[in-house]
């Protein structure tokens, strides 16, 4: 069942699997990103600021890019989503009903900027 609060026990047993699967791969899982951290409250204040133009938030898995100063490291991007698509932005026409909607192409911004762990 998905939308639930899990065991602890059953979170530990799901990132064992992942490390066991690095490992099977060939890959050291502790030279590897094995989380991804964020400020409670901080995310919590994004979180609030977009919800009214979201309906779900999609975690997506990613690899920062060269030149960056993460470069190559796994990490995650918080995509708030609505009705199947990404959020637009929160703008003054979600509050005043006369006021012209975003432009099509005017997508909310993701969350990201984890901290990396290891």
């Amino acid at each position: 069942m998905k939308n639930h609060p899990i065991p602890a026990k059953e979170a530990y047993a799901m990132v064992e699997e992942y490390r066991k699967y690095l490992k099977k791969i060939g890959v050291d899982p502790d030279s590897q990103t094995q989380s991804v951290s964020f400020t409670a409250s901080d995310l919590i204040s994004w979180m609030q600021r977009v919800m009214s133009v979201s309906d779900e938030f999609r975690i997506f898995f990613g690899v920062y890019p060269e030149g960056h100063p993460q470069a190559g490291r796994i990490t995650s991007v918080i995509w708030p989503y609505k009705d199947g698509k990404p959020a637009k932005k929160v703008t003054s026409s979600v509050q005043g009903k006369d006021d012209p909607p975003p432009p099509p192409d005017d997508e909310e911004d993701p969350y990201n900027a984890g901290g990396l762990n290891p």
